[in-house]
């Protein structure tokens, strides 16, 4: 039987593209234009690099350290994305 995975890496990548740009959104009004440009750029390139093709890797490519640390990685860029967007939420709320 084979083991699948409940989150890919292109789905982190999106989770944390979308996050960012929406963190720029919001951080206009508040820090400026540089800054919001900065977040959303940097979105857009996570959300450029949703497309990895892991659904066309092989069973040894995903099992490989490489592979795993990637994931690790989108994994954390997407939950401290997450984190970034309420923050700024909260910020603009109170």
């Amino acid at each position: 039987m084979k083991k699948k995975k409940l989150i890919s890496i292109e789905t982190l990548h999106l989770v944390a593209g979308f996050s960012l740009v929406l963190a720029g959104l919001i951080v206009i009004f508040n820090q400026g234009i540089e800054i919001a440009m900065s977040w959303i750029i940097f979105g857009a390139m996570y959300i450029s690099m949703s497309d990895i093709g892991e659904k066309k890797m092989r069973s040894s490519e995903k099992k490989a350290k490489r592979f795993k640390l990637k994931f690790f990685f989108a994994f954390i860029g997407a939950i401290f994305s997450q984190f970034l967007l309420f923050y700024y939420l909260f910020e603009m709320i109170s």
